[in-house]
This record gives structure tokens, sequence and C-alpha cells, in this order.
């Protein structure tokens, strides 16, 4: 199960037209570029993914019960490098 905090859905949707019920179709649906260590915070991991036409990475979690928690969605100018999206 995917799960998010409410407020940060609504934050990610109006201030940066970001659906993370779209993000959870793409991770369910294995559409994901790859994981990788999250190398700020090591509890965490990161979801690289082509959203919109660009690389966005997506920390989660997953929990005791194994879920994955996502904690936000950010476009990156680093991993569009790498991966190659629309602005490469």
């Amino acid at each position: 199960m995917i799960i998010w905090d409410n407020d940060k859905y609504r934050k990610l949707k109006e201030e940066r037209n970001i659906d993370l019920v779209e993000i959870e179709q793409i991770i369910l649906n294995k559409k994901y570029i790859t994981t990788l260590k999250n190398q700020s915070r090591p509890s965490q991991k990161l979801f690289i993914i082509l959203y919109k036409n660009y690389i966005h990475a997506v920390p989660y979690i997953i929990d005791q019960n194994k879920n994955i928690i996502l904690k936000t969605v950010y476009a990156s100018r680093k991993f569009n490098k790498l991966y190659g999206g629309a602005g490469k």
C-alpha cells in the first residue's frame, strides 16, 4: 500500500501541480526509472520517475507494515541530466 499525508497532497497539488495519485500509479505499475538511496537522509530511499516529461525524485520510507510512505515529490535537475527527460 502506498500512503501519504493529506496536507502534503494538497500542498503539492496547489504549489507544484503534482498529483500523488498519478505518482502512486507510476510506482504501482513499476514505471519508475530506478530506486536509489537518499544520500541526504539515510532512512529514506528515492523513486526516480518521469512525470510530465521531466525527471522527478520521490523520497519515501517503508514502515513496519510494509507500506510505502511518500514524503514529497520534486523535479530534479540533477536526475534529469542523468536519466533524461524532455529538458535534457
